[in-house]
């Protein structure tokens, strides 16, 4: 008994569970060419001719789908938060990078964290908005400038 056709057989899930983990749009495409191979078990007994037929089939379908495949996958929608990207917002409770805090930005308080480690925004400092993560705004402080005199 030839243990060929288990082997691509194998190989293929392999292939499908490993696309399924990552979703690259990779995988995919040497499940296809394990799929040929198995079906090229019926034709021939060659292990060297599945393997040719494997490589072949998995090479032109990654060449000729892969592209197609990352213009149709989903490109980053802006959102409001968006907007709000490098905005000022007003401290209103104590800010830090370990302890999330609250800030007023547009008339909205929002849960709010330092960037940096060792930052530290008090109730009424000017902070800017640099990243959203989901409900958080991650903020550093305004620097101004002190009147010289």
């Amino acid at each position: 008994m030839h243990m060929e056709p288990f082997l691509w057989l194998i190989a293929a899930v392999g292939f499908l569970a490993l696309e399924a983990s990552t979703f690259n749009m990779t995988s995919i495409w040497f499940a296809i060419g394990a799929a040929a191979a198995l079906i090229s078990c019926l034709f021939t007994g060659s292990f060297r001719v599945q393997a040719v037929v494997f490589t072949a089939v998995s090479v032109l379908c990654l060449l000729a789908f892969r592209p197609l495949a990352a213009r149709l996958r989903k490109k980053h929608t802006a959102t409001n938060g968006d907007r709000n990207l490098g905005r000022e917002a007003t401290v209103l409770t104590t800010v830090t990078a370990d302890a999330p805090g609250r800030v007023r930005l547009d008339g909205v308080d929002w849960n709010a964290c330092c960037i940096t480690p060792g930052d530290t925004l008090a109730p009424g400092d000017r902070c800017r908005v640099t990243e959203i993560h989901s409900t958080l705004l991650m903020v550093e402080p305004v620097l101004t400038e002190s009147p010289k005199g």
